[in-house]
């Protein structure tokens, strides 16, 4: 956002009366903070009438938005604005000093910044013998205060130089050097009120584009025994510069005729042979390049051996180094299929499988790897219920496992994949409750413990304890998966030997 800053010497007002009325005239001509003349633009201005001080009390506010001419030039009339707050017809201008606060906004907005505060002299007193409501005159006032020397305008540009003859380029002559020209002197003003000897109004300003001296106050008329107020000081004259006189025109000189070519002169003798070039140097290896420098010329530095994960030979040829290709530096999918290594036929109907053959998917999609009862009594040993026993369970009836290996306690996976694991323990005879309770060891940790239902309200009677696990997982080839149970009762449990207590385990 542009900011704006008005100095004292790039604002210059005039504040007079034509004659007796509620309002001021006001000039200024109005720069931004660049000290650019603000030209043919709406300007916004706030006008504060302040009594007793430069930051009394403020008795009348408006606001105005004119705009400026050509000059920055701006003529306002201070008292016929917007009414902010307060009355001007109302100010008692005999009762104390008064001082006025000027505001402007160049963009023409309400964005004001304060331009500058300054006293009230005489001129708006008039105002004060409009009302006076006497028509003797009073004592003659003191003569007023010599207006301020006016600025001289520098004059039009001086006409442009003539051409010069033929072959002399002749200057032009300089432009005549421009002058102010003084206003004409104020009328006198008028007789004053009873009481109070009146100056009166300012002359008016001279026209735009000449210095004009501020008029003198005129002497106040001869008023009735009272206070004689000091005339009006003249208003700033304002001058603007002219445009700098245009330089004369060079003269044209005529260039002469070319002369004759002289004949061609004898050939020199040959030079010396220069020195032999320093050249390259020898290198300190086999197989050894030269590298330029890192800035201009980019000379030839000295050689050196190409090392790391490519190498080069005596021949030029260039490998790369064993183990020198690493995940880090292979994009993804950046290996095609016919680059991997694997047996059997690889298409559209095979899958690679996690020990690097090509394998078609069974037709059923799942494969039983093992279904194993148990026919022989087993004994589980007393626990607790905060210290449970926890015995591998047994199973000694099962087929040939399908996608694995299995030793009646111990499963172990050869294909990778998703395998469901269901398992299911009963206690026939009678015991304390929660003596068979399922759990699944992967790798040899307990992972998932079943759950396990008491009584006979819907078992046999003969039926003591149940338990039932179900878990589904991915498991790499390698795994191991055994159904252990739970005794925490302080004494000792067997399982069923009719084939209730049953393992399951199916590869998706």
């Amino acid at each position: 956002m542009k900011k704006l800053s008005f100095l004292a010497a790039s604002l210059v007002s005039v504040c007079a009366f034509s004659q007796v009325q509620d309002a001021m005239s006001y000039q200024a001509v109005i720069r931004n903070s660049s000290n650019e003349l603000v030209k043919n633009q709406n300007v916004g201005m706030r006008f504060s009438i302040l009594k007793g001080s430069a930051t009394g009390t403020v008795v009348y506010s408006e606001t105005q938005t004119q705009t400026t001419n050509a000059n920055g030039l701006i003529t306002v009339k201070i008292g016929a604005g917007n009414l902010v707050s307060g009355s001007y017809a109302t100010i008692n201008w005999g009762a104390d000093t008064y001082f006025i606060k000027i505001e402007t906004d160049p963009n023409g907005s309400t964005n004001y910044t304060v331009t500058g505060t300054s006293q009230l002299l005489s001129v708006p007193y008039a105002l004060y013998a409009k009302n006076s409501g006497s028509s003797t005159p009073g004592p003659t006032g003191a003569t007023g205060a010599t207006g301020a020397t006016g600025f001289g305008v520098t004059g039009a540009t001086g006409a442009t130089g003539p051409t010069g003859a033929t072959g002399i380029g002749v200057t032009g002559a300089t432009g005549a050097i421009g002058f102010g020209v003084t206003g004409a002197t104020g009328a006198t003003g008028p007789t004053g009120a009873t009481g109070i000897g009146v100056t009166g109004p300012t002359g008016a300003t001279g026209a735009i584009g000449f210095g004009v001296t501020g008029a003198t106050g005129a002497t106040g008329p001869t008023g009735a025994t009272g206070i004689g107020v000091t005339g009006a000081t003249g208003a700033i004259g304002f001058g603007v510069t002219g445009a700098t006189g245009a330089t004369g025109a060079t003269g044209i000189g005529v260039t002469g005729a070319t002369g004759a070519t002289g004949s061609t002169g004898a050939t020199g003798a040959q030079g010396d042979t220069g020195n032999t070039g320093a050249g390259f140097a020898n290198g300190t290896g086999a197989a050894q390049i030269y590298l330029t420098a890192s800035s201009a010329p980019y000379a030839a530095q000295n050689p050196v051996s190409v090392n790391g994960d490519v190498t080069i030979n005596t021949s030029g040829t260039a490998s790369i180094g064993n183990s020198k290709v690493t995940t880090d530096k292979i994009n993804d999918g950046a290996v095609s299929i016919a680059k991997l290594s694997a047996t059997g036929t690889k298409d559209s109907t095979t899958y690679l499988r996690g020990d690097g053959t090509w394998s078609a998917p069974s037709s059923s999609g799942a494969v039983l790897a093992v279904s194993a009862t148990n026919t022989a009594s087993q004994i589980l040993p007393p626990g607790s219920t905060t210290a449970p026993a926890e015995t591998a369970v047994s199973f000694n009836a099962y087929g040939t496992p399908g996608t694995g290996s299995f030793n009646g306690t111990t499963f172990t996976v050869t294909v990778a994949g998703v395998y469901l694991i269901t398992a299911h323990t009963l206690v026939p005879t009678s015991a304390q409750n929660i003596n068979a309770r399922p759990i699944v060891y992967i790798n040899g940790s307990a992972t998932v413990y079943g759950v396990v239902a008491g009584g006979t309200v819907n078992w046999a009677a003969s039926t003591n304890n149940t338990g039932m696990i179900s878990y589904a997982n991915y498991f790499p080839a390698g795994t191991t998966i055994a159904i252990y149970a739970s005794n925490q009762n302080t004494g000792t449990s067997s399982l069923s030997t009719n084939g209730t207590t049953r393992l399951t385990i199916i590869k998706l």
